[in-house]
């Protein structure tokens, strides 16, 4: 009885750590996505992740799923992910319709977790954060990359 209780435990938490790292919407829809940036002055945060990748699972649930919480960052992103062995189709910024993994090979992503922030038309904004680095440091790491592209996206729309 008692291997079956602690078996139990662990599958309970096991589904809550999954449940808690999908937090993040897919993308699936870039062209509106932009729309809404362009109308909130934000940006967009494209965060690659595989299904494999057990570090994309541990930066959704201790860095970005806080991030997609916080009011303080609401107004500035839209957060999205993009699963690069996934054949989810999405429709881009231009309009064209690909999949997860297409998209990816496109954008030249090769290593997961990486992050991309562009503008709204789709337009990187800072360098892209690839790896999950260390884990120390990843959140401030990916706050600064997410301040730089604010301050670079209200430099491009009030150059002076």
């Amino acid at each position: 009885m008692r291997f079956f209780s602690h078996r139990f435990l662990l599958a309970a938490l096991l589904m809550a750590s999954c449940a808690h790292a999908s937090k993040i919407n897919p993308a699936l829809n870039l062209q509106n996505d932009g729309v809404s940036a362009k109308e909130k002055n934000a940006v967009i945060l494209i965060l690659y992740t595989a299904s494999y990748c057990h570090y994309c699972v541990r930066v959704k649930a201790e860095v970005f799923n806080h991030i997609e919480d916080d009011p303080r960052y609401r107004s500035h992103i839209i957060l999205r992910e993009v699963i690069i062995d996934s054949e989810i189709k999405l429709q881009e910024f231009d309009g064209s319709i690909v999949d997860h993994s297409d998209f990816a090979k496109e954008r030249g992503i090769l290593i997961v977790p990486t992050l991309e922030i562009v503008n709204p038309k789709g337009h990187a904004l800072t360098e892209p954060l690839v790896g999950a680095g260390i884990s120390d440091f990843y959140g401030f790491y990916v706050e600064q990359r997410i301040t730089d592209a604010v301050n670079q996206l209200n430099l491009e729309k009030n150059p002076s």
